[in-house]
């Protein structure tokens, strides 16, 4: 039975992608967070239908395709009554928490204080697709050797999509604040890491950083929040 953050079930729906068949409302929908009760299903559920695709429900393991997983993504992204309410940033550690977990994906919202960064890993053989939401970020991306051949900047809007050879180091190095949303398919396959990276996830290893106490205009943390399931973040 697919497992939801309460946020889709409370919050009005964004009318997204109107062509898209909605997906069948299942006899149960259960969520958790912080010790919160399960969830039973609603109408309020019923209107958020269009943002999930019915193939992200599914209680059959599975594998979506890319084009689903960017779609998701981005009818998240474009729904900010969903994300803004719970999205934390904390300049000691990335904030994140899990939206979505179904048999066929698994979907991440993350916040990105300035500094901040993935270790450079793969995705363990899921497809991936990640929409920022605000602020910008960059993405370095490696070879199966895992020596780095590209870097790419990922403003508002952006929605690259990862096959399942995909490795990659994404890193907020700008002075805001960053959110995104990250869907994977199929869900919860554990990330393979480069045994030469030295960095941490946390702070960017770049001499462009900029010291958290330095970007202007940010607001300090709010208390940190659990996430759905207390599981491990994906990237």
């Amino acid at each position: 039975m697919p497992l939801l953050h309460p946020a889709l079930l409370t919050h009005p729906a964004h009318p997204a992608h109107p062509g898209h068949p909605a997906p069948p409302v299942p006899s149960v929908v259960s969520g958790e967070l912080a010790g919160l009760a399960p969830f039973a299903p609603s109408a309020a559920f019923a209107r958020q239908a269009p943002l999930v695709p019915w193939q992200c429900l599914s209680d059959e393991p599975g594998r979506v395709d890319l084009a689903t997983l960017r779609e998701l993504t981005v009818a998240l992204a474009d729904a900010p009554q969903v994300w803004q309410p719970i999205v934390r940033h904390h300049p000691e550690r990335r904030w994140y928490t899990r939206l979505l977990l179904s048999a066929t994906v698994e979907v991440w919202l993350i916040g990105w204080y300035p500094g901040q960064q993935t270790e450079i890993h793969d995705h363990g053989g899921a497809l991936g697709a990640l929409t920022v939401t605000e602020g910008v970020l960059e993405e370095d991306r490696f070879d199966s050797s895992w020596s780095l051949t590209d870097r790419r900047t990922h403003a508002p809007g952006a929605s690259p999509a990862f096959d399942i050879s995909h490795v990659h180091r994404v890193a907020n190095r700008g002075t805001a604040l960053a959110t995104t949303i990250h869907a994977y398919s199929p869900p919860e396959l554990p990330l393979r890491y480069s045994p030469t990276d030295s960095t941490t996830d946390s702070i960017a290893a770049t001499t462009a950083r900029v010291p958290v106490d330095a970007a202007p205009g940010i607001p300090r943390p709010l208390a940190p929040t659990g996430d759905l399931l207390a599981a491990a973040p994906r990237r």
